[in-house]
């Protein structure tokens, strides 16, 4: 996880640039979301606030910003705050974006939240294809070779649940055949604090991990997040059916779907470097898989 910098600790030359941008910076207020930037702010001036964050252009996971700069421009405002600025200035890349309160919806299964982020997910399969060809990645090349079940299971842990351990050889088949092609922007991590309600409706923040993928992708990643947060998977899915690009995929793909995630997940809730979160999702997953599988 990068450490988070403050606006001293940015380079002179970095926020004189944005300040051409933004005009004088009056105050400052950092999040507690968001672990992928090292800076995160909202930075408030005589016009307005800003949400500006940045990554030093050395580090290795540079690229998901110049993806979200790349893509900012092919984002509609119904979808998405717009980008309003990208600036690469010794060592750092910084982006600006419209400024949206934030108020996170709610997935808990008595949620008034519930309906519109249905309308949302139905809303990006549609207006996010065919995919902006600035995309510079695929889930197909980001997750093709991801380590997932066979490789947990390779190294025999004594903890590893027994209805995986029993299903180790249909979820490994599972996983090696996943579908993960198709011609959308993905957004590939959608959960509560990527979306913010405003007027009525959800706009999605965080657009770095976007990629190339299947249309009903999205839909079926937030099944996993509607089940950690209460709901069955029967329910889970009853919601994501209301997704035309959900409701059309076709049942094995959608189960190998299930497979693949919650392999990538219990193996990345098995390293040193995971998440407080990261064992309750994998969990969450593997119960998806479960459900889909008996």
């Amino acid at each position: 996880m990068p450490r988070r910098h403050t606006w001293t600790e940015l380079p002179e030359t970095v926020r004189v640039t944005i300040e051409q941008h933004t005009g004088p910076i009056r105050a400052i207020r950092t999040p507690e979301a968001g672990k992928n930037s090292e800076f995160l702010a909202t930075l408030r001036t005589d016009a307005g606030s800003v949400f500006c964050k940045g990554v030093r252009t050395d580090r290795p996971y540079a690229w998901t910003l110049r993806n979200e700069a790349a893509l900012g421009p092919f984002l509609p405002p119904l979808l998405a705050p717009r980008l309003l600025w990208s600036i690469v200035r010794d060592g750092w890349h910084m982006l600006g974006f419209e400024h949206v309160p934030e108020r996170h919806p709610s997935l808990s299964p008595t949620s008034y939240d519930l309906n519109k982020v249905g309308d949302l997910v139905a809303t990006m399969a549609e207006v996010m294809t065919p995919c902006p060809p600035a995309a510079l990645r695929s889930i197909a090349d980001r997750w093709g070779s991801a380590p997932g079940w066979a490789a947990v299971y390779a190294k025999s842990p004594d903890d590893l649940d027994p209805w995986a351990h029993a299903h180790i050889g249909a979820l490994t088949t599972l996983e090696r055949g996943a579908f993960l092609g198709g011609d959308t922007l993905v957004h590939s991590d959608l959960h509560a604090e990527n979306m913010l309600v405003e007027d009525g409706h959800v706009r999605v923040i965080d657009w770095a991990w976007s990629a190339r993928g299947a249309a009903w992708t999205d839909t079926a990643y937030v099944v996993v997040r509607l089940m950690h947060a209460g709901h069955t998977p029967q329910a889970a899915e009853a919601w994501a059916l209301h997704a035309p690009a959900f409701a059309k995929a076709p049942e094995p793909v959608i189960t190998a779907f299930a497979a693949k995630l919650s392999g990538m997940w219990e193996y990345l809730a098995r390293s040193p470097k995971a998440r407080a979160h990261s064992r309750a999702l994998a969990d969450t997953a593997r119960r998806w898989a479960q459900y889909r599988l008996d």
